[in-house]
């Protein structure tokens, strides 16, 4: 049976007067480390705030005592500054006072912003004494919760301190609903009322939409483009690569899967190494860097998972050859060296390959365009301009799914890096996702764990 979920629309704004809300964002956005903690140049791309801002100004209107928790900000080992949301709340500060939201001090806890940062556990009891002090309308932004090592293991005990602060229980995190850190199921489940956010349903009714098309008897192919750097297959961490094999059982024949960006490298390593694959995880692991090198040359792999990957990588390769589906590798590359740049089939020892050659974006652009429905998990190449000569592959295949759109077809962005290349790109797209992991995954399983704990 399919949870039932309530918007917050529903709910109705007298009813949310001086009451404690918990609203739980996404703002795992990628940042400048180049730029200070309180440099607005510091957040690259702002979108996963942006898209709880909604929701934040509906329950302020509505009168709301909010705390809330912006979520997360990378993978900390415990405490580090550079880690803070101080970045995330001085955003939100500037756009509450644009729209004219910022009737109350918006306060930040337990970090002060001209003091040293501090964990959420360590000040639970400062946190809930500004609680307390909440006026109708007024912001308390919590800090980043990964310095909790017990946050991220969905601790009960975590979980019900924070639950019985508040009253209601907002959820607008799509991007991060696919995990069971102790805000996101345990918490939901201990708040008697909760909703989803603005934004969190409208991801749930789009990307429902998507899911819902894959299993129509009769449609056109669908095209997953699996790409962009982040494949890791460590304990804990989802990893595209590890959704894409559990995919191929809801795709077809005549579907296909576009590979690219650095993903496109443990691919082609695993390709010349499928008796490898086939003889299991053993033989895999006797593939040295040099025999790596021989394929890719000084290409990007990470090399402390490079075998688990490569294995997983042969997996899918072999799993699509049983179903008739097409894992279409790129080739030809732009590679670089120095100061050299050229476009080339291969990648000789000594060149790092940074984007997919031209002839690959007409491969990769026909596929997108006799599409019904397109899910973009990465860029296919680096476009930040950090590489000479890269970026061009990228730009490329964000104009041809936006050409695609204006025929009909779906296309859908899913993750922070394809929503900034959309983003930078200034294309036009069916739907910009905020959600990396949490978009597969909902295509594939129809729901997440954290959207099922807000049933009812």
């Amino acid at each position: 049976m399919s949870p039932v979920i309530r918007s917050i629309a529903e709910a109705k704004k007298s009813g949310l007067k001086g009451r404690t809300v918990f609203l739980r964002g996404s703002a795992d956005v990628p940042m400048r480390e180049d730029a200070g903690l309180k440099d607005p140049a510091r957040i690259k791309d702002p979108s996963r705030i942006d898209s709880f801002i909604p929701t934040l100004s509906y329950l302020i209107k509505a009168g709301a005592r909010v705390v809330l928790q912006p979520g997360w900000i990378g993978r900390p080992d415990g405490v580090q500054k550079e880690f803070s949301v101080i970045p995330v709340y001085l955003y939100i500060k500037r756009k509450l006072k644009e729209k004219g939201l910022l009737k109350h001090e918006i306060l930040l806890a337990p970090t002060k912003l001209d003091g040293r940062v501090r964990s959420i556990a360590s000040g639970f009891d400062d946190i809930k004494g500004l609680i307390s002090g909440l006026k109708e309308g007024q912001v308390l932004v919590l800090e980043n919760p990964r310095f909790d090592p017990e946050y991220n293991k969905g601790d009960e005990s975590y979980a019900r301190t924070l639950a019985g602060m508040v009253d209601v229980y907002v959820a607008d995190d799509f991007a991060q609903r696919h995990r069971p850190a102790a805000d996101i199921v345990p918490m939901a489940k201990h708040v008697q009322e909760r909703y989803a956010g603005l934004h969190l349903m409208e991801e749930i009714r789009y990307i429902g939409e998507v899911t819902a098309e894959l299993s129509k008897k009769e449609r056109k192919p669908f095209v997953f483009i699996l790409a962009g750097k982040k494949i890791e297959t460590k304990p804990g961490v989802v990893s595209k690569i590890t959704v894409a094999l559990m995919l191929l059982d809801r795709m077809r024949k005549g579907d296909s899967i576009l590979v690219g960006g650095a993903v496109a490298y443990t691919f082609m390593v695993a390709r010349e190494n499928l008796d490898k694959v086939k003889a299991g995880p053993e033989e895999v692991a006797g593939i040295s860097q040099s025999d790596v090198k021989d394929i890719i040359g000084d290409s990007y792999v990470s090399w402390d998972q490079v075998h688990d990957q490569v294995m997983l990588a042969g997996r899918v390769l072999l799993k699509a050859a049983e179903k008739g589906i097409d894992v279409v590798l790129p080739t030809d590359h732009v590679i670089v060296r120095d100061d050299e740049a050229r476009t080339s089939a291969d990648i000789p020892k000594g060149w790092t390959a940074v984007d997919i050659g031209p002839g690959t974006v007409e491969e990769f652009s026909k596929a997108i365009l006799s599409a019904g429905f397109v899910v973009m998990s990465g860029p296919v190449g680096m476009f930040d301009k950090s590489a000479k000569k890269a970026g061009s592959g990228s730009f490329a295949i964000a104009k041809a799914l936006e050409e695609a759109t204006g025929k009909g077809v779906v296309t859908v962005s899913a993750g922070g890096e394809s929503t900034l290349l959309v983003n930078t790109a200034k294309v036009r797209i069916s739907h910009a996702s905020i959600g990396g992991g949490s978009t597969l995954e909902f295509i594939e399983k129809g729901s997440l764990p954290g959207i099922d704990a807000l049933d009812g």
